[in-house]
């Protein structure tokens, strides 16, 4: 893609406008964070994040519900709303001549949401329903575990929130959680696509210069936890997730961090996939990705299997995340690069993942990494790179979570 430098405009409010301009395509995307995660929920109203965020399209401004939402299906727009420990995400994704009027929109669903009591029951049942669903999704029920249990309170708070928090969670608190977390300072807006930065930045002025609201406190840190935790299901399957420290993306290592866990789990001749699944039929599903929630770093490891073979399944899999020190090839440090540069490719072609990814950069680090700029870092990898950082944060001090008939051991 033939793109510009991106182009930041703070404004004096403490939101953050980003906006790379890419001139070939006709599509344009946008995210806003704001930092209003799940990490930030009320105390005893875990899940409320998630209820507002599917609030906020009940009508806002002038509009009420259906008028809402027929003008931007009238627009186009393929939006996402997500929450994660920091922040509550909304992002789109559209023709980009329409951009600026979404955006406009936007304001309003953000800074003037109506937020009346007919719409709040329905938004609550789906916040219910989508927990409920988690009992048919055991894989990502597990995801959301393991980081509960390894990430220090608030950052591993799950999204979906607790059953009685949900039940008892009312309108007025749901009312007061906007009013206090929804602000300006430390939002971000990023834009990417078939844009004109000046016109963004004016509409944007307009529209969100006068926005005013309370700073969001500092979240407190704590030590990422060490321990073994099972949840008893009587099903035909075992899942099994296990957490240990990385490097965040401000580490120098980080790329180095990346091609390592890309040796584990970077495709059919990975050594997860082939020690653990290939050669001796012990789990369906198994993998590893490397995962940021706020200052921690972290590697994120699955496996799926059943009761007779999941402790042997655990066994081999930790056997082999600590046998990484011992040294990798040559040929499985190309063949994580190629993988790593797979991924930067596609997220170069998609306006979306352009805007995701600017955004998240500059909440890590205060600045947005080029496209080159990350290409140039995974090509410089060697063997003696990944060696050397794998050394330095050799894999233990696991949390491990199952969830199965029984529980195995370490």
């Amino acid at each position: 893609m033939d793109t510009q430098a991106i182009k930041i405009h703070k404004l004096s409010n403490g939101m953050t406008l980003l906006v790379e301009e890419i001139k070939e395509v006709s599509s344009g995307a946008f995210v806003f964070l704001v930092p209003a995660g799940a990490a930030r929920d009320p105390q005893n109203r875990g899940g409320t994040a998630g209820v507002l965020s599917e609030h906020l399209f009940r009508g806002a401004g002038d509009r009420d519900n259906r008028m809402l939402n027929d003008k931007l299906d009238s627009l186009g727009l393929q939006r996402h709303n997500s929450v994660s420990s920091i922040h509550s995400g909304f992002s789109g994704a559209l023709i980009g001549d329409n951009i600026l009027e979404t955006i406009e929109i936007y304001a309003d669903i953000l800074r003037r949401p109506n937020l009346t009591a007919e719409h709040f029951q329905p938004c609550r049942g789906l916040a219910l329903q989508s927990l409920e669903s988690l009992e048919d999704d055991p894989r990502q029920k597990i995801s959301l575990l393991i980081k509960e249990k390894y990430l220090p309170y608030p950052f591993g708070r799950p999204m979906p929130g607790k059953k009685e928090d949900l039940q008892a969670l009312t309108l007025e608190e749901v009312k007061t959680h906007w009013e206090d977390s929804f602000a300006p300072d430390g939002t971000i807006l990023a834009v990417a696509g078939k844009v004109d930065f000046d016109q963004i930045r004016d509409l944007v002025e307009k529209n969100f210069g006068s926005w005013q609201g309370k700073k969001p406190e500092e979240l407190s840190q704590g030590e990422c936890r060490q321990q073994l935790y099972h949840q008893q299901n009587d099903g035909a399957q075992v899942h099994i997730s296990l957490m240990y420290p990385s490097v965040h993306v401000c580490n120098d290592s980080y790329y180095k961090a990346l091609a390592a866990v890309g040796v584990l789990s970077g495709g059919m001749g990975s050594r997860l996939f082939t020690e653990v699944r290939e050669k001796r039929g012990l789990c369906y599903a198994v993998g590893a990705h490397h995962t940021i929630t706020g200052p921690y770093g972290a590697v994120q490891c699955y496996a799926g299997s059943s009761p007779e073979q999941a402790q042997e399944a655990l066994n081999v899999m930790t056997t082999e995340l600590i046998k990484l020190k011992d040294g990798i090839t040559k040929d499985e440090l190309e063949r994580a690069k190629v993988g790593l540069r797979a991924s930067l490719i596609m997220q170069g072609e998609s306006t979306a993942a352009r805007a995701s990814a600017c955004a998240g950069d500059y909440y890590h680090l205060g600045r947005v990494r080029s496209l080159e700029e990350i290409e140039t870092a995974i090509k410089s990898l060697s063997v003696e790179d990944v060696i050397e950082y794998v050394k330095a944060h050799p894999a233990e001090k696991f949390t491990i979570a199952t969830i199965g008939p029984k529980e195995l051991k370490i």
